[in-house]
């Protein structure tokens, strides 16, 4: 089985007041670990309560809660998959674009179909209840941008809402 993967290193710019761009952080980011010291944990990077996004609200720390997204805004964030660890069945009220950093991943929708992600593949979820599952024995880190979206509205005019997450997207 492999190691723990090296939390993720976070540059932050900004400007000085006279609007020259400035380096404003270079931190590790410190994992939420709620599973506990061996399981999943996230990295909450930046989030911002509306969109578009201001460019000069100071960044929160957000090393202390599981990721959510803002009701209107956006959220950035990583999540290493423990190995042989998954996540319930979810659905966000966001479209979430993803990309797989390293090890692999199975996205499993609720329809019973599957996809594995492997290091450099992407998806881009809209609103589909799904499940997170990583059925190997190493580590897997992915990185997720979350924008909020409108909840979708099928033809029956049932509204497919936010179902409950345990901190994974």
């Amino acid at each position: 089985m492999s190691t723990f993967l090296p939390p993720p290193r976070v540059v932050i710019t900004g400007h000085k007041t006279d609007g020259t761009s400035v380096f404003t952080a270079d931190k590790t980011s410190k994992p939420f670990k709620p599973l506990g010291q061996t399981g999943t944990s996230f990295n909450s990077i930046h989030s911002s309560p509306s969109f578009p996004v201001s460019n000069t609200t100071p960044i929160r720390d957000l090393s202390t809660t599981l990721p959510k997204c803002p009701q209107n805004g956006v959220l950035f964030y990583t999540t290493d998959f423990a190995p042989y660890s998954s996540a319930p069945m979810h659905r966000t009220t966001t479209v979430d674009y993803t990309v797989i950093l390293s090890g692999e991943v199975v996205v499993q929708l609720d329809g019973g179909m599957e996809k594995v992600l492997k290091a450099g593949e992407c998806i881009v979820q809209r609103g589909t209840n799904h499940v997170w599952e990583n059925r190997t024995g190493e580590w897997c880190r992915a990185v997720f941008v979350m924008v909020a979206s409108k909840e979708i509205e099928l033809a029956d005019g049932t509204m497919l809402v936010e179902t409950q997450s345990n901190g994974t997207n």
